[in-house]
């Protein structure tokens, strides 16, 4: 990394709103400049870019993606296909990690394991959240996501899959999967090595859907891996990557996030109560 670049990082990790500025797109600008760079004929260019190739599931379809090692309806979820759905003509599609290693110092992951139940608020403004620990985290940690089991003996990828099938049944032609692992491994293997890769799908592949932070927990991603990749890709293609800020930035940090609705416990609990 040049000092120029190291500069330019510490001037947007120290400016939020100069942060958001340079890194996020608004909705309609977004699906606009997509259109745009598409009949700019930019994919060719981002393909020759890409020596791993363009994962199939972006060719010749309108996506928007969020990327987690493993998907789950909760609240944030819940709001990426709540916006998708007002997007004209884009569908969604989930990128996922399967081999990557499962850790509770990640809150996503963490809270994959120690899942949260949304019941509103007390009579005194707190949150209403109900914990129920589904895997035993001291047989899980370090082993790959889909080596994972819950406390009950099913997958745990296979669990939340069956939740999300449960809760948007009737979506499920339209929702689209994509286990990353091997491209990812294609890329390099860990996150500073395929984030460049990862973000030029972004140029004119699709629309990306995330929150990228600056509080204590998520500084060091942003600093290290994120931005880096960003501007490299902005630098060697001439166009940022269209990202939509999935959360608003203000609450973007917020534990409701990663809560589902009270109403799902019940399905959790009918998998606890089988053991």
């Amino acid at each position: 990394m040049t000092p120029e670049v190291e500069k330019q990082i510490e001037d947007l990790v120290s400016d939020r709103e100069k942060f958001n500025k340079f890194v996020y797109t608004s909705v309609n600008d977004a699906v606009n400049e997509l259109e745009k760079r598409r009949s700019e004929n930019l994919q060719s260019r981002v393909t020759k870019f890409l020596s791993v190739g363009v994962p199939e599931a972006l060719n010749n379809q309108k996506r928007a993606v969020v990327f987690r090692q493993l998907v789950t309806p909760n609240y944030e979820l819940r709001r990426f296909i709540s916006l998708v759905d007002a997007i004209d003509r884009f569908s969604p599609l989930f990128f996922e990690y399967a081999n990557d290693k499962y850790t509770d110092n990640n809150e996503w992951k963490y809270h994959l394991g120690k899942m949260l139940f949304y019941a509103g608020t007390g009579k005194k403004g707190g949150e209403k959240i109900t914990r129920l620990n589904i895997i035993d985290f001291n047989t899980s940690r370090g082993k790959k996501i889909s080596e994972v089991r819950t406390i009950w003996g099913q997958s745990l990828i296979d669990f939340h899959h069956e939740l999300f099938d449960e809760v948007y049944k009737e979506k499920n032609k339209e929702i689209a999967f994509f286990d990353a692992s091997q491209w990812f491994s294609k890329s390099g293997g860990n996150a500073k090595e395929y984030y460049k890769n990862f973000l030029a799908l972004f140029v004119s592949h699709g629309l990306l859907f995330e929150n990228f932070m600056l509080d204590v927990k998520e500084l060091t991603f942003t600093k290290d891996i994120f931005l880096p990749a960003f501007i490299q890709v902005l630098n060697e293609t001439g166009k940022k990557p269209l990202i939509v800020a999935l959360e608003p930035t203000e609450v973007e940090s917020n534990l409701f996030w990663m809560c589902h609705p009270y109403n799902t416990k019940e399905f959790v609990d009918s998998k606890l109560n089988s053991v």
